[in-house]
C-alpha cells in the first residue's frame, strides 16, 4: 500500500479510488479503440485481389520535357520513339524505361534529346546502349518512363496491332494516341494518323485461268485517303495498277482482268493519304508482293501412297545424321512427269500449311508410275524434301493439296505401330492396309 499512499497525498482514499477507476475505463477504452482498428484494417484489405494494381501516378511537373511519342510492337526490332516537347536540351541519362518491373533499364551517359528532336529505342533484348532488355508484343501491353530519382513522367498502354501499324500521339507529344498505318520514326507523327488495312480478300477462292479475280480491301478510316490502287501483274512483276472503288470509305473494291495463261498473280495494295503518305499491304509489297497460283486443267494423277508415323528402325533419313524419321510416300499414278514444288502438304486445318520448294526440282519431280518419299521431321532445312511437321503416332488425318489450292488427297489415319507402315494396296488403289515390311519408294504389295 506503500505505492497507492504515496500516490494519493495529499488526496483521501475516495478520491485515489475513483482516480484509478477511470485509469482503468482509459486503459481498456485504448485497448477497444486498438481492437476497433485492427479490425477495420482487415476489412478494408480483405476486398483488394493480389492482382489489383493501383493506377501509375505520373509526376504532373515533368522538370524534363521528355514523353514517349509512338510505339512499333511489330517491327524488326520493335522501338520506341522519345519526343523532346520542350525549348531546351533534355540530357536522359539515368532515365529508366520498362515494361514490366524486372526489365527495368537506366539509360547510359551520352544521350541528349534536344527541343523538338526524337531518339529511338530499340526493343530487341540486348541491354546495351539504346537498345532495351526486352522485347515489345504486338498483343499489347504497358511501358513506363521514370526519371533518375524513380518518379513516374509517363506511362502508355498500347493496344494489339498488326504489321505496319504503329501506336502514335497526334499532334506530336500531345495526350491524344491512335493507331496509325504509317510509322513515322524520328520524325512529325503529322496531324492525324493514316489510315490502315484491316482486312482483305479475293473471289474465286481458288482462280482459274480466263476467271476474273474481284478484291475486296477493309481499312480503319477513309477520312483521310486520297486513294487506294491494287498493283498487280503476273509472275513478280507488280507494273499495273487498277484504283479501288468505295461506296462507305470503309470498304474498297476493284476487279482485276483474268490471266490467259498459267502463272502467278502477284499484287499489293497501296493506300495514299491527303498528304502523300503512303502504306501498302503487305508492308514491303513492292519488293515482296501477294501472290496467288493460277492454273488451267485437272489436278495431276498423284497419291498420297504409304505413310509411317512411327520410323524407329526402318529407314534413314538420307539427308540427317542417324535419323529414322517419319516418311509419306507420293505415287504417280498419270501418264506424265510431276513436278511437286509448290504444291502444299498438311495435318492442320490449315491447307497451306507447308509448300514445297521449287528451286530443286531433280528432287521434287515425280516419273510416271514413280515414288517420291518426304520427310515429315520438322527439318525444313534438310531440303525440299523435308516438311515443317511430323505425323503423330496417335493417328491424325494428312493432305495434299495443288498449286493452286486444290486438294489432290487426303487420307485419315488412326493409331500406329512402330516400324509398321500403312498403305494403299495395291499402288494408287483404293484399299489401305498395314504393311509389317514397309516398301518406301517401291511398289506395295
Amino acid at each position: 500500500m506503500a505505492l497507492f499512499t504515496n500516490c494519493c497525498k495529499p488526496y483521501s482514499t475516495g478520491y485515489c479510488l475513483a482516480y484509478i477507476f477511470k485509469a482503468d475505463l482509459d486503459m481498456r477504452r485504448r485497448e477497444m479503440n486498438y481492437y476497433v482498428f485492427i479490425l477495420l484494417f482487415f476489412l478494408a484489405i480483405s476486398g483488394c485481389s493480389k492482382n489489383d494494381e493501383p493506377d501509375p501516378i505520373i509526376d504532373t511537373s515533368r522538370p524534363e520535357t521528355i514523353a514517349f511519342n509512338e510505339i512499333n510492337s511489330t517491327g524488326n526490332p520493335d522501338w520506341i520513339e522519345l519526343y523532346n516537347y520542350g525549348d531546351t536540351t533534355v540530357d536522359i541519362e539515368g532515365f529508366i524505361v520498362f515494361d514490366v518491373e524486372e526489365s527495368k533499364y537506366t539509360l547510359p551517359a551520352g544521350y541528349k534529346i534536344e527541343p523538338g528532336e526524337f531518339l529511338i529505342l530499340n526493343c530487341d533484348d540486348q541491354g546495351v546502349g539504346l537498345n532495351m532488355p526486352f522485347k515489345l508484343t504486338s498483343q499489347g501491353e504497358s511501358i513506363t518512363l521514370q526519371r533518375p530519382d524513380g518518379k513516374m513522367i509517363d506511362h502508355v498502354v498500347f493496344p494489339a496491332m498488326q504489321n505496319s501499324q504503329t501506336y502514335a500521339r497526334f499532334p506530336d507529344g500531345s495526350g491524344a494516341w491512335k493507331v496509325t498505318g504509317f510509322a513515322t520514326q524520328n520524325a512529325t507523327n503529322g496531324a492525324g494518323p493514316i489510315s490502315y488495312f484491316t482486312s482483305y480478300s479475293y473471289t474465286p477462292e481458288i482462280p482459274m485461268v480466263g476467271d476474273d479475280i474481284s478484291f475486296t480491301l477493309e481499312i480503319s478510316d477513309g477520312g483521310n485517303v486520297s486513294k487506294i490502287e491494287v498493283v498487280y501483274g503476273k509472275d513478280g512483276d507488280t507494273s499495273q495498277s487498277i484504283d479501288m472503288t468505295s461506296a462507305d470509305s470503309k470498304t474498297y473494291k476493284a476487279t482485276v482482268p483474268a490471266l490467259t495463261s498459267d502463272g502467278d498473280l502477284s499484287f499489293y495494295f497501296k493506300l495514299t493519304d491527303n498528304g502523300g503518305s503512303e502504306v501498302m499491304l503487305p508492308e514491303d509489297g513492292n519488293v515482296n508482293p501477294y501472290h496467288v497460283t493460277i492454273t488451267s486443267g485437272d489436278v495431276p494423277k498423284l497419291v498420297i501412297n504409304e505413310i509411317m508415323a512411327g520410323n524407329a528402325a526402318t529407314i534413314l533419313d538420307p539427308d540427317g545424321v542417324d535419323e529414322y524419321d517419319d516418311w509419306i510416300e507420293i505415287y504417280n499414278a498419270g501418264t506424265t512427269p510431276v513436278d511437286m514444288a509448290r504444291f502444299y502438304f498438311s495435318d492442320s486445318e490449315n491447307p497451306f500449311d507447308d509448300r514445297i520448294p521449287r528451286d530443286a526440282p531433280d528432287k521434287t519431280t515425280i516419273e510416271p508410275g514413280g515414288y517420291l518419299l518426304f520427310w515429315a521431321d520438322g527439318t525444313t532445312s534438310q531440303g525440299p524434301n523435308h516438311l515443317k511437321f511430323k505425323l503423330s503416332i496417335d493417328g491424325e488425318t494428312l493432305s495434299l493439296y495443288y498449286k493452286d489450292g486444290r486438294l489432290i488427297d487426303s487420307y485419315t489415319f488412326g493409331v500406329q505401330t512402330t516400324d509398321v507402315s500403312e498403305g494403299r494396296s495395291p499402288d494408287g488403289g483404293a484399299s489401305w492396309v498395314k504393311f509389317n515390311t514397309p516398301t518406301p519408294g517401291t511398289a506395295n504389295p
